[in-house]
């Protein structure tokens, strides 16, 4: 009878974060965000695999120019994130949130302009300076929206509906450009549209209205100096920015780098494989979205977390045989290593978001998202770079098996993650996840060094009852 009862529980708790469920119940403006999101990621998506053939073969600038151009923003981006998380404490959302949309507006579509070195240079930094911000606006901004219950499963949703529009975007702009000029220019003029939408729904949508209110009183308040110190002295808050470091670095700055430059230097699989890789990587995201997601909030978050290292170890570990096999074999190894790769995903930034956003209160929400946006950035920093100097040493094997390896390092702070956090607190569904606060809370109290149990420091982290739940 209760085997009976308990599936029964399980079915219907499946039923309850379906996609559809989910959407449901969420808040009118988070469904309009969400849709928003939407439209930016598509026009996302259709500049995304164009720039360097863009400034090279259609505007002619030195290849090297280019690819600098690329480099540039990206080392804005991972520059400028800190200094927005900063701006999302101290001022309005309304104010900040839709000014970094505009920025990238205007950014991304000066690229329909840029027929010299030196303005692709400039638009570059102006584009890579609002790129810094958006990581920290849109998760800040679902973090708001949402309740805390159902953040994991959300960021899972929308983790899912946003690579499934940039995928559209990249088939719409590979079925739009034809080599013209004019195509290329109407790319990016489109893109900046869509980033325009987004700040005008930002900036019309029904706001949170108590929590401007609370963050004025904060800066009026001398005795309240949230800062970054006060964030990462959370030791929760390390332990996941470490999590997400190590996924950053050994996932998402690698694969794109790593991947297609080991099987093309062994022959393993040509280009046109390497690419249908990348393709099926897109579709068992998205796919993967109908089996995880209803399932984010049954089940520990440490366990996701633990899930997903195993899971990208393995993936290497098949793209490892892969290079060194050839024809059909290559192939067959190649697209099943797309699947635990892409299952993993779906798992670590949603769960990894959430839990974040649940373990910091309002007056620090924008830093802590700028310093997880921060370790993402850097992950894609750092990993081409390593590609770089590894990859020529023994065609990439030790390379590679390194890499199957060092994913199991995300194992370390999950299991100190899981300590840390209490059944509580893993548990997504929770109604209010206070005890990774409460704990760092203790280990400050109990460390003569740290801050006074009453200081603004001291408080500053602990995850307050949100007037506005949200998610991002």
């Amino acid at each position: 009878m209760s085997d009976s009862t308990d599936n029964t529980t399980g079915r219907e708790a499946e039923s309850g974060d379906n996609v559809l469920a989910v959407l449901k119940r969420l808040p009118g403006r988070a469904r309009i965000l969400l849709l928003a999101d939407f439209v930016n990621a598509f026009g996302v998506g259709m500049v995304m695999p164009f720039l360097l053939i863009y400034l090279s073969q259609v505007r002619h600038i030195n290849i090297r120019i280019a690819a600098a151009a690329l480099a540039v923003s990206a080392i804005a981006s991972f520059m400028s994130g800190l200094v927005w998380g900063s701006l999302l404490d101290r001022y309005r959302h309304r104010i900040v949130m839709p000014s970094v949309m505009v920025l990238a507006a205007i950014g991304t579509s000066l690229y329909a302009l840029a027929d010299r070195a030196w303005i692709a240079i400039g638009v570059a930094t102006l584009l890579g300076l609002a790129q810094g911000g958006i990581g920290p606006v849109v998760r800040t901004m679902f973090a708001t929206v949402v309740p805390p219950k159902e953040r994991t499963v959300f960021f899972g949703l929308q983790f899912g509906i946003f690579n499934g529009a940039v995928g559209l975007g990249v088939l719409l702009g590979g079925l739009l450009v034809n080599g013209s000029l004019g195509r290329y220019q109407l790319l990016y003029v489109v893109d900046g549209i869509t980033f325009l939408f987004m700040a005008v729904v930002l900036l019309v949508a029904p706001s949170s209205a108590a929590k401007d209110d609370a963050q004025d009183e904060d800066e009026g308040d001398a005795g309240q100096k949230p800062s970054y110190r006060t964030v990462l002295r959370n030791p929760v808050v390390m332990l996941i920015i470490a999590t997400m470091s190590l996924a950053a670095v050994f996932y998402y700055g690698l694969f794109e780098s790593v991947l297609p430059g080991y099987l093309t230097i062994n022959h393993a699989v040509s280009p046109r494989g390497v690419s249908g890789w990348f393709v099926v990587n897109v579709v068992v995201v998205v796919l993967a979205q109908f089996v995880v997601m209803p399932r984010l909030g049954q089940v520990r978050r440490t366990t996701w977390l633990t899930a997903s290292g195993l899971l990208w170890g393995a993936s290497w570990l098949l793209v490892l045989l892969a290079g060194r096999s050839s024809g059909s074999t290559a192939l067959v190894l190649l697209f099943v290593s797309s699947v635990p790769f892409a299952v993993a995903e779906v798992m670590v930034t949603p769960v990894l978001a959430a839990l974040l956003n649940d373990v910091v209160d309002d007056r620090v929400r924008g830093r802590a998202n700028a310093l997880f946006a921060f370790a993402i950035t850097g992950g894609s920093i750092i990993g081409p770079a390593i590609a770089a100097a590894l990859l020529p040493v023994g065609k990439g094997v030790p390379l590679v098996a390194a890499l199957a390896v060092g994913c199991l390092l995300m194992l370390i702070p999950t299991v100190v993650l899981r300590r840390r956090l209490g059944s509580d607190t893993d548990m997504a569904h929770d109604e209010e996840p206070e005890a990774a606060a409460a704990g760092a809370a203790e280990d400050e109290s109990a460390d003569p060094g740290s801050a006074e149990p009453g200081s603004a420091e001291a408080g500053s982290t602990e995850p307050a009852a949100p007037a506005h739940p949200a998610s991002a």
